[in-house]
């Protein structure tokens, strides 16, 4: 009785791996386009320029989390930018100390490497976060990205609106050519958590998700921000320890000074 038990118990459970299996492979049923009179994508939208249009800096601490095919590493940071394009990385090594710095107003930019002694500078390349976090976006983009308020692309337009689980909203932006440019990704509060822009080809440049959001200086800030490069198969993850909001930042911050050519001031 006991072997006729257990083949019977081993049928049930294949049959129900079985079932699920094939439950796994239906579609999806399609996303609810909403109707263009429903006032909240444009609502949700106008909240998002507005938080853009009051957030003007961030200092903070973080750990970045990167994994890409050819570069990996996990190190705390310490950062600070600034609109338009102004950024400040420092990375930190095993006891606190800098380990590199980059700075960069989104036009020129300079970088050293402590360990190597090497000190960089020069107009800013459109690959130059790529070269250092293999970022595929530039300078400014980063800069909206981390203040939380991305905005559409240049002559982007409203293209559609549609309805996502536990009443969330998307809005689709599309540009000049027709192509989807942007897609905004917002919970039933009304807080950005999924953020996608496009290349002018229809495909995914890069997607970014926001989470646990905390109260800074009376405004919701996301201190886990994920990023993904589909195309390189890349990663990223950053963790905020500590977020400031809008302090009046220095412009010597954005810059390095070499004294004796040694070493970054």
């Amino acid at each position: 009785m006991k072997p006729r038990f257990m083949g019977g118990r081993i049928g049930w459970m294949a049959t129900a791996v079985s079932i699920l299996a094939v439950g796994c492979q239906t579609p999806l049923p399609p996303q609810v386009r909403l109707d263009p009179e429903d006032p909240r994508p444009r609502a949700l939208i106008a909240g998002l320029e507005q938080v853009a249009s009051q957030r003007s800096s961030l200092t903070g601490a973080l750990r970045l989390s990167l994994d890409a095919p050819d570069l990996s590493f996990r190190r705390p940071q310490r950062l600070a930018l600034r609109r338009p394009a102004d950024l400040r990385v420092e990375v930190l090594g095993l006891f606190g100390q800098i380990a590199a710095i980059l700075v960069t107003d989104g036009v020129t930019y300079q970088s050293f490497d402590a360990p190597r002694g090497d000190f960089e500078s020069g107009d800013v390349p459109p690959d130059l976060l790529w070269r250092v976090a293999r970022f595929a976006m530039r300078p400014k983009e980063l800069v909206d990205l981390l203040l939380g308020a991305p905005r559409p692309s240049a002559g982007a337009s409203f293209a559609a609106a549609y309805a996502e689980p536990r009443d969330g909203v998307s809005v689709v932006y599309r540009g000049p050519a027709g192509r989807r440019s942007e897609r905004f990704s917002f919970d039933a509060q009304g807080q950005l958590i999924k953020f996608v822009r496009f290349a002018s080809d229809g495909n995914v440049t890069w997607k970014a998700r926001f989470s646990d959001y905390r109260d800074v200086s009376g405004s919701a800030f996301a201190f886990d921000v994920r990023l993904s490069f589909p195309a390189v198969e890349a990663r990223a993850s950053l963790r905020f320890d500590q977020a400031s909001l809008d302090l009046d930042l220095a412009d010597d911050l954005f810059a390095l000074r070499m004294p004796g050519g040694d070493e970054p001031q």
